[in-house]
């Protein structure tokens, strides 16, 4: 089998993924990469009780980690090297809401946590699996939620037919009308405010708009 391996120099690796974590807002206001995302919602009878996330990342920024961390270029991440992408590329979004906003009617919030996470690599490309706990009661309410980086350093988009239900075993569920109905849309009516100019500790969620603050409007998964 053909392995894809991609290296750049340590300097430029250890550049460029402090330029994602360090930089403040002010400095990185334009996308700088990118990550194409798939999501399933995991359904326990009319219940949401999580979503499994699949991110796969640009060229660049895969080479970089790929680079640092896949030391015996085997093209695979085993258990030590998946822990320090965890450690050294992946925890440090949990100071931005890991890039995830839940809206249940006009509050919006970041999960808590994430569990079970999992990088790989897919012909060259860094990919992040991991799962977010959620329970909604979709009888009751809808739920929305959207995959989007209000630093504008990471452009997000949703993959082709990346969107769906999955049960407890990982068992695709069949489409509509037999399983609860999903929409993506971009929702200007509940947009998310972020500051420009905020420092590189500044990761509050603004639910109203105040002076100094811009406004951006995510597309958002509404599953009901």
């Amino acid at each position: 089998m053909q392995r894809h391996t991609y290296s750049l120099p340590r300097g430029l690796t250890l550049l460029f993924i402090n330029l994602f974590i360090l930089l403040p807002g002010s400095l990185i206001a334009h996308p700088h990469m990118s990550l194409e995302a798939k999501v399933d919602f995991v359904l326990e009878g009319k219940t949401c009780t999580g979503a499994w996330m699949e991110w796969t990342f640009d060229p660049l920024f895969s080479a970089a980690i790929i680079g640092e961390h896949d030391t015996n270029r085997d093209g695979r991440f085993d258990t030590k090297e998946n822990t320090q992408v965890y450690q050294r590329a992946f925890i440090n979004l949990k100071n931005y809401g890991y890039f995830i906003y839940i809206r249940k009617g006009d509050t919006r919030s970041n999960p808590a946590g994430v569990e079970q996470f999992q990088a790989f690599q897919k012909q060259g490309r860094l990919v992040y699996r991991f799962f977010v706990p959620l329970k909604q009661d979709l009888a009751a309410s809808p739920l929305h939620l959207a995959v989007f980086d209000t630093t504008f350093y990471c452009a997000v988009r949703y993959a082709t037919n990346g969107i769906g239900c999955i049960d407890a075993t990982g068992k695709r569920l069949p489409e509509p009308p037999e399983e609860p109905s999903i929409t993506v849309a971009i929702n200007k009516k509940y947009p998310i405010y972020y500051n420009p100019q905020g420092a590189s500790n500044d990761f509050r969620v603004y639910n109203t708009w105040e002076k100094g603050l811009e406004i951006a409007y995510p597309e958002e998964i509404t599953i009901q």
